[in-house]
């Protein structure tokens, strides 16, 4: 009688094949979701610092002038969360926007003497401001020297921006501010913003 032929080759078992696809689906469920965590990382954008009218960030009507408690109140309350940001996001320039009330600014105005904002800035009182544009402007100017008299020796790399917003922008976005203060809404509209950007278009994930 003639043998019949026996394969010698042994089938897997089902279940086998299916581990090996549920650990190649989980892998690739993993670098999938690691992909998004560092694309989200990437793209996550520095928190903006206001410095409200309550507390001692506050200008005198008018005025420009930075007093000592305003100085004493950034560098010891601000100032760290500042520098954390630089690093953090690998920041190199830092816009300053005034922001005003809707009060009246009346007088004239002199800015258009001065060739740039440095001189501004060092104009000390003898800028005058005519409207609340100017007054907002001026106000970022202060505020931008005071960070550069803080910031300069430890980040020199550092390009300054500064704006007047005026009165113009409705505090829409600091709704929940006024929940949460008791602010009324002109003390709410005067205050100044500190934003952070990069001019490099290189992304950055936050090292902190």
């Amino acid at each position: 009688m003639k043998r019949k032929l026996q394969s010698t080759t042994k089938l897997a078992p089902p279940w086998l094949a299916y581990t090996d696809l549920l650990s190649s689906t989980l892998m690739i469920l993993m670098v999938a979701l690691v992909t998004s965590a560092l694309g989200k990382l990437a793209n996550e954008k520095p928190p903006i610092i206001r410095l409200s009218d309550d507390a001692d960030f506050r200008f005198t009507p008018g005025s420009y002038s930075i007093s000592r408690a305003f100085e004493r109140q950034l560098a010891t309350k601000q100032l760290p969360g500042i520098q954390q940001v630089i690093k953090c996001y690998g920041i190199d320039t830092i816009e300053i926007i005034g922001h005003t009330d809707s009060t009246p600014n009346s007088g004239g105005s002199n800015l258009d003497a001065f060739r740039d904002n440095k001189l501004l800035v060092l104009s000390s009182n003898s800028a005058m401001s005519g409207s609340n544009a100017d007054l907002g402007l001026l106000r970022a100017l202060s505020v931008e020297n005071l960070l550069k008299k803080h910031l300069s020796s430890r980040h020199k790399h550092l390009q300054y921006r500064s704006y007047s917003a005026s009165s113009f922008i409705d505090p829409e976005e600091i709704r929940s501010e006024l929940k949460a203060k008791p602010l009324s809404y002109q003390q709410a509209k005067r205050r100044i913003e500190i934003r952070f950007t990069r001019s490099s278009k290189a992304r950055s994930i936050p090292r902190c």
